[in-house]
C-alpha cells in the first residue's frame, strides 16, 4: 500500500513549480489531492497529469489573499475529497524592489501572499484537524528566511523571516492537538518562480527535490516532529 493511501492533501500554489511537484508526489503515494491556485487552466493541467497516472485530484480556484475565496475553496475540496489531513502552504511571490523605490502595492502583494495567505489557509482547515486530533501543516519558506537579505529583497526576505516565526508559533500552539507543523526552507530552486533563469541551471535544486522533502515529512511516524527542515545551499546562492 502507498504511504499516504486515502489521505486528503490540499496544496495551494499547486498550478506550477514546487506546488505542482508536491501535489504530484503526494498523489503518487495514494493521497487524494486538492489543488488551489488562481489560474484554473494551469490547475486543471496538473490535475489531469495526476489523473492520468491513476491518482485522484480536485481543483478549487482561489486567491489565497482573500478569506472568502479560501473558505469557499477548502469547503469545495472537503466536500469532494473529505476532511483535510495535510495542508501544504506552497504559494509564494517575490517582487525585487529596494527601499527607496518600494511601493505599497509591491509590499502588500508579497506579505499578503507569503504570510497572510498561510494564515488564511491554515485557519480554513485547522478546526477540523483540532476536532479530529490529527493533522499536518507544511509551510514552504526559503533559505532567505535564515540568512541576511540582499538589495531588492526587503519585502520578500522579511516575509520569509516572518513565516519562520509564525511556523514556530503554530507548531507550539497545535502540538497539544496532535497537529504537526513543519517549515521547509528550500535553497535556490529551478522553477517558474525565477522565469528569467528557469531551465538554465541544472545544478540548482529542482521542484521535485522539494517535493521529496515534503513527502519525507508527511510519511514519517506522527511521533516524529520536525519543526524546520533546511534544504541546503547551492554554489549560486540560497
Amino acid at each position: 500500500m502507498n504511504a499516504l493511501q486515502g489521505q486528503v492533501v490540499v496544496v495551494n500554489g499547486a498550478s506550477r513549480g514546487m506546488g505542482a511537484a508536491i501535489a504530484q508526489a503526494f498523489a503518487a503515494e495514494g493521497a487524494k489531492v486538492g489543488l488551489m491556485a488562481r489560474t484554473e487552466a494551469d490547475l486543471e493541467a496538473v490535475a489531469e497529469s495526476i489523473r492520468a497516472a491513476g491518482g485522484t485530484a480536485e481543483v478549487a480556484v482561489a486567491d489565497i489573499r482573500k478569506r472568502a475565496q479560501v473558505v469557499a475553496a477548502v469547503a469545495k475540496l472537503r466536500a469532494a475529497l473529505g476532511p483535510v489531513d495535510i495542508l501544504v502552504n506552497s504559494s509564494g511571490l517575490a517582487v525585487s524592489s529596494e527601499l527607496a523605490e518600494m511601493t505599497e502595492e509591491d509590499w502588500d502583494v508579497q506579505w499578503d501572499t507569503n504570510v497572510k495567505g498561510v494564515m488564511l489557509c491554515s485557519q480554513a482547515v485547522v478546526n477540523d484537524m483540532i476536532e479530529r486530533k490529527s493533522g499536518l501543516i507544511i509551510n514552504i519558506g526559503s533559505m532567505a528566511g535564515l540568512v541576511p537579505g540582499g538589495p531588492g529583497g526587503i519585502a520578500y526576505v522579511g516575509s520569509k523571516w516572518a513565516l519562520m516565526g509564525i511556523s514556530r508559533c503554530m507548531s507550539i500552539e497545535l502540538k497539544p492537538h496532535n497537529i504537526r507543523v513543519t517549515l521547509l526552507n528550500p535553497g535556490t530552486t529551478d522553477t517558474p518562480f525565477r522565469p528569467d533563469e528557469a531551465g538554465k541551471h541544472p545544478d540548482w535544486m529542482q521542484a521535485e527535490d522539494v517535493a521529496k522533502a515534503a513527502l519525507c515529512v508527511a510519511t514519517m511516524s506522527p511521533a516524529v516532529s520536525i519543526h524546520e527542515l533546511n534544504l541546503s545551499v547551492t554554489a549560486h546562492g540560497w
